[in-house]
């Protein structure tokens, strides 16, 4: 009975999405942090962080969006634990729904600050482009048990 080599399995990706969720939950949190201690963060590579963080479309229904990034950052790194220790389809199926939900977020997101806002935060960028980078490196996961290989049958 020979089996076909197997591919390599993606070890990398359930790490670089933890890890790329943790940087997003930091940043969101020192922006929630800033927003309700009512400061405006400095700009470092871009000019607009103060336009962007204290515009109206900074807080929804009295939630700032720093912190709604916070919750979705912070989930998404739970996941990623989940990802890395557990091989339920359920919650590899969470995930990539919630990376999609993200990344439909940040289109209206950086649309507001290029073209109502005309500024951009160098955080919210940040943020946008690993939301993004969740949703594209989400399509390197596999199921468990889907590697694509069949099983070798037993000849007789």
């Amino acid at each position: 009975m020979t089996r076909a080599a197997s591919p390599r399995p993606r070890r990398w990706v359930p790490w670089l999405l933890t890890g790329a969720a943790y940087a997003g939950f930091v940043i969101s949190l020192y922006l929630t942090f800033v927003h309700y201690r009512g400061y405006v963060s400095p700009c470092y590579v871009v000019h607009g962080c103060e336009a962007v963080q204290t515009s109206r479309y900074a807080v929804i229904m009295g939630v700032p969006l720093a912190l709604v990034g916070t919750v979705f950052f912070a989930l998404m790194f739970y996941l990623g634990i989940g990802l890395l220790t557990s091989s339920r389809l359920l919650v590899l199926r969470v995930y990539k729904v919630l990376a999609f939900a993200g990344a439909l977020a940040i289109i209206p997101l950086f649309l507001l600050q290029a073209i109502v806002l005309k500024a951009f935060c160098t955080y919210c960028v940040a943020t946008e482009a690993i939301m993004l980078v969740l949703w594209v490196v989400s399509f390197l996961l596999t199921a468990p048990g889907r590697s694509g290989l069949g099983r070798s049958r037993p000849t007789l």
